[in-house]
């Protein structure tokens, strides 16, 4: 059985929540142990997390929640509402107990709530517990595979304001802004929910999802149809419309803006339980839709969602959308999914300005493009381009880009597994890219997506580009897959809205872009994703130059977060910010020594779990700057101290055994680029961790070099294998556990000398050896017996049975056991239940004392529960 030294909320005796706390001393590191544990637990007690809903890691400072099957990244912070009062930090009572013991500065203190007041105060008010568990929390099934989700805390904000606004207020309307990429579906999802299960008021409402095309009809239905609610159907005109509205209710009808187009002369509905989701209200295409939909459906109640801010100029969609000098219902913007989580920063990266299409002159893109011509060779080809729009796609143009993202994406994306999409301002051009792409890359590497004109385009590209609704579905399903060749996506006024592929990093943009176009083109790059830590815009045309007139009719608050035109330039600083903070670790070491030496002292430095906690925090940052600053040669004076810094932390891995140190929490990039390092210094074996139980473990030890590292190296290597093996001989490797506890204790406080201190693991090592010798002394056969024996043999009641006996009756239990034992018995509790009770008849015969039997009996249960497991 397990110590469980965390915290479980019950609900009627069912365990909902489990809390995993941290001492708030390891402020940076309490966290990911927090996360860490609550996802081994899952493995090591199942049955505890059969009702679990709500998985909360916290050490005062930090608090991130999340539920079972997630890894770290699927655990999430949860914000105060600033209505929400909550006491500063600063007042916290365990706070004012850290700053008495000098464990904290006042300047380390946010005047804020701690976060892990937030959270609780949010997530486990009743009510509000409740209705997450309800409302919104879902199973979404895909690729062979069902995935728990819970709302963020923006979703349930944002439902909760438009459930109020449907059952209590009289304007029943609204706009919600979320941040492209920070889960719209999932809220109209959620708010279906909610509101669906408010039967006395709405009487099983009818949901009209409206939008403008038919792929975000078919993305917004399959996020309800893959997370269990009942699948939509399509209304295909206005009377199909109007006879689903008139068939009985409760259904959710999915239809596009063009069925309103035309003024209806009388209501298809008057009832006023339907709710109305739009998405993308603000989009031209809308035009008068707003007004013969009221019209159509006049008691409705109308709720508009957008993944992009409204420009200035929007003020007849927040007249039909919102109430009276009401903007947003909920905004969620840029910033705040960023600084969640919730989506990848954007930035921004220019190359080749000499052919950039904007800001310059016909000129200087024909020197660009030709260097090597003299004046009059310029004239002459000047005359066969009149203009920058001609000039713009000129197959010497457009190949020179070609070569230079092809080189980009082979240095900077591909080795992250990460994939790319090529924006064309005409089909010309994306003809003549993928023209320039199949010289540099195999074929099958890129593909085209975009419309075709059967009446005007040449033969070949109706032979080569047009694509049937299930051809482009299946191109976009290759792209997403990243296990698929298919690398770059080459478009045309295609896919630059709605296409969600998180594996997309990097947009080779070739296109003039402006307002929402933009805007909804570059968060295509911002989706989550492994290795993934930030989205790319890699400008040709020259859209940096005039950002501020592209973007200008939106406010600067919402746009607050958005990329920047100088992005590489702040990085290079950043980068600078981020080694110094990763060196002061081990100020005092000089680097110029022999590369075995500085790890060996490094890795001591590191030795406590907060020390290393911290420096992960701070090499992962610099990480993150390299990772888009790379192959920039201005990365150069801090490319072998970088180098070497993951050699460190690759070595603090393996010898500490800690499983916050990830090696795929770095990009492929950069582990490739350690371990090259690695592999070029020649300490390879110095830093690989130890096995004990390995046939050449004495040549991995010794490669450790001094006694004093060999003793750490055997003590985590120790540590290691003793917890694995624990829970298969719990009294075996439980004493082997209590021997290096007490080693390692009486060595702190007197300080042995290192050969005496290796000598002393070097006997806890060797009684693991030896194990096999001592089971076969009793005649037991095999580890399980052993095991069994040893739960036997510790118990204190037992004394009349001598070594001997207590071996045979290990031997009855497990016959007992094996004897009653059917498929899949470990999860039968009647079986188990038949089980203990033929144990405690065999241990009362035995002379058990009664008061022993149920503690005993249970974990020989338990013990035969994880030998099934192997």
């Amino acid at each position: 059985h397990f110590k469980l030294d965390s915290t479980v909320i019950f609900v009627n005796g069912i365990p909902l929540a489990v809390i995993e706390c941290k001492s708030p001393v390891a402020r940076e590191t309490g966290m990911g142990d927090a996360m860490a544990q609550l996802i081994r637990y899952q493995k090591e007690i199942p049955a505890l997390f059969r009702t679990n809903q709500v998985l909360l890691g916290t050490n005062l400072f930090g608090a991130k929640y999340g539920v079972i099957g997630t890894d770290h990244d699927g655990f999430h912070e949860w914000k105060a509402k600033p209505e929400e009062k909550l006491p500063d930090l600063s007042k916290h009572s365990t706070i004012i107990e850290m700053r008495k013991l000098d464990l904290l500065e006042d300047t380390d203190l946010p005047h804020s709530p701690a976060q892990q007041d937030v959270t609780i105060a949010a997530l486990f008010n009743k009510r509000n517990f409740l209705d997450i568990i309800r409302n919104f929390t879902v199973f979404e099934s895909g690729e062979g595979k069902v995935k728990k989700k819970i709302c963020r805390y923006q979703q349930f904000f944002a439902v909760q304001k438009l459930a109020a606004r449907v059952l209590t207020e009289k304007e029943k309307k609204g706009i919600i802004w979320h941040w492209q990429g920070s889960g719209k579906s999932l809220t109209m999802l959620f708010a279906a929910l909610k509101l669906r299960r408010e039967e006395a008021k709405l009487k099983n409402p009818y949901f009209l999802v409206v939008t403008d095309r038919r792929d975000l009809d078919k993305q917004i239905s399959g996020t309800f149809h893959d997370c269990g609610f009942p699948n939509p159907v399509r209304a295909e005109s206005g009377q199909d419309l109007y006879k689903m509205l008139s068939e009985g209710v409760g259904r959710t009808i999915m239809t596009t803006v063009q069925k309103f187009r035309t003024p209806l002369d009388n209501p298809l509905s008057t009832a006023d339980n339907i709710i109305v989701l739009t998405d993308e209200a603000h989009r031209t295409q809308y035009g008068n839709f707003a007004f013969n939909l009221r019209k159509a459906l006049p008691n409705a109640a109308f709720f508009a969602f957008t993944g992009t801010p409204l420009d200035k100029t929007g003020r007849n969609t927040y007249k039909l959308f919102s109430p009276s000098g009401e903007n947003y219902m909920h905004r969620y913007g840029i910033m705040e999914a960023e600084a969640d989580g919730a989506t990848k920063p954007i930035k921004y990266m220019s190359r080749l300005p000499s052919l950039h299409l904007v800001g310059g002159s016909i000129d200087a893109l024909l020197f660009g493009m030709f260097p090597d011509k003299d004046k009059k060779e310029l004239a002459k080809i000047r005359k066969q381009y009149a203009s920058m729009e001609v000039l713009s796609g000129a197959p010497q143009r457009i190949e020179r880009v070609a070569m230079d993202i092809v080189e980009h994406y082979h240095q900077a994306i591909r080795p992250n597994g990460l994939k790319a999409m090529i924006v064309a301002k005409s089909r010309a051009a994306a003809d003549l890219y993928k023209k320039a792409m199949d010289k540099l890359v195999p074929p099958e590497f890129s593909a085209v997506v975009m419309t075709t004109n059967d009446r005007e385009d040449p033969e070949d590209w109706k032979q080569k580009y047009f694509l049937s609704s299930r051809d482009e579905e299946i191109i976009k399903e290759r792209f997403k897959d990243p296990k698929d060749s298919l690398s770059f996506l080459i478009v045309c006024d295609k896919l630059l809205t709605g296409f969600d592929a998180p594996v997309l990093q990097a947009m080779y943009l070739d296109q003039r872009l402006i307002e929402h176009n933009l805007l909804q083109a570059v968060a295509r790059t911002n989706r989550v994703y492994p290795c993934k830590n930030y989205g790319l815009i890699v400008d040709y045309v020259g859209i940096g130059s005039e950002l501020a007139t592209a973007l200008k009719k939106f406010s600067a608050e919402d746009l607050a977060g958005l990329f920047h035109t100088d992005d590489v330039e702040r990085e290079l600083k950043q980068l600078a910010l981020h080694h110094k903070l990763s060196m002061k670790f081990f100020a005092g070491i000089s680097f110029d020594e022999e590369p075995r030496t500085i790890i060996q002292k490094c890795l001591e430095v590191l030795r406590p779990p907060t020390i290393r906690g911290d420096f992960d925090k701070a090499y992962r940052d610099m990480v993150k700057s390299m990772d888009f600053l790379m192959p920039d040669l201005r990365v150069e004076p801090f490319f072998r101290d970088f180098k070497f810094l993951g050699a460190i932390r690759e070595g603090a891995k393996n010898l500490y055994r800690d499983e916050r140190l990830k090696s795929e929490d770095l990009s492929a990039k950069v582990e490739a680029l350690i371990h090259a390092h690695i592999a070029a210094e020649k300490i390879e074996e110095l830093l690989k961790p130890i096995t004990i139980t390995a046939p050449d473990f004495a040549q991995q030890l010794e490669a450790k070099g001094s006694d004093k590292a060999k003793a750490v190296h055997l003590e985590y290597a120790l540590r290691d294998t003793l917890h694995s093996a624990a829970a298969e001989n719990p009294a075996f490797y439980g004493t082997l556990q209590k021997q290096l506890e007490d080693v390692i204790v009486a060595n702190s406080k007197e300080r042995h000398d290192d050969a005496e201190l290796l000598l002393s693991l070097m006997q806890i090592k060797e009684a693991e050896d030896h194990k096999d010798e001592a089971a076969k002394k009793l005649g037991l056969a095999g580890g399980k017996e052993f095991a069994f024996f040893g739960l036997i043999d510790r118990c204190e009641d037992l004394p009349a049975l001598k070594k001997e006996d207590r071996a045979a009756l290990a031997k009855e239990v497990i016959t007992l056991i094996e004897d009653r034992a059917v498929a899949e018995w470990d999860e039968r509790e009647d079986i188990q239940k038949e089980m203990r009770r033929e144990i405690k008849r065999l241990l009362r015969r035995k002379g058990c004392d009664e008061d022993k039997l149920p503690a005993l009996t249970r974990e020989l249960i338990e013990l035969a529960q994880q030998w099934v497991k192997r």
